[in-house]
């Protein structure tokens, strides 16, 4: 009885193995995955090149800093060197078109006080024009907001951008510091028909 319950133990175990065995054996094959076909890489690799050129051309270069200045440049650190010499100037950016020269300048306090600013204005005015010929206007400022306006113009341009691209900000601040001086001079010629006057 014994053997008989082993004997159908195994039968059963090696019916058992043979079913799974079978349905492992029966599986329906997957289907391969085929490898993706292959794109002609040297076009995109071209075209990739081109829009890299692209980039290149639209973003504009820095300037090495071995590259030599343009004379605009070399004129207007010249004329800067010449406004900070004034007594009462602390800083001073300057940015030249043509035979204008527009000068943004930072004043002393102290020197502010005892001559006015005005003054100090119309002296860096002087200088420029008398020390660089080829300058016939040098328009003087101390409003904050148009030496900002200069400063981020002349760093444009120290990037290698061309100055047209920067032709209405630059408009927009020559009409302005005509304005300005414009103003001063009527309220200089003011005073000295009021001191003429009281003579």
């Amino acid at each position: 009885m014994k053997k008989q319950k082993f004997f159908v133990f195994v039968a059963l175990l090696l019916v058992a193995t043979l079913f799974l065995s079978s349905c492992s054996l029966f599986r329906r094959p997957e289907a391969e995955r085929q490898p993706a076909p292959e794109i002609n890489k040297a076009p995109n690799s071209q075209v990739e090149q081109q829009r890299l050129q692209q980039q290149r051309q639209v973003v504009p270069q820095e300037q090495p800093q071995d590259q030599p200045r343009t004379n605009a440049q070399q004129l207007a650190e010249r004329i800067a060197d010449i406004a900070t010499e004034v007594d009462g100037v602390d800083q001073s950016v300057v940015v030249v078109i043509s035979n204008l020269a527009l000068v943004g300048v930072t004043l002393e306090r102290e020197e502010t006080a005892e001559r006015g600013e005005e003054q100090i204005k119309r002296e860096v005015a002087r200088r420029i024009e008398k020390q660089e010929p080829s300058i016939v206007n040098a328009y003087v400022s101390a409003n904050p907001d148009i030496i900002k306006q200069l400063r981020d113009i002349s760093q444009g341009i120290e990037r290698g951008e061309p100055i047209s691209s920067f032709f209405d900000q630059i408009t927009d601040v020559l009409n302005r510091m005509r304005a300005e001086t414009g103003n001063n001079n009527n309220n200089v010629n003011k005073n000295n028909n009021k001191n003429n006057n009281n003579r």
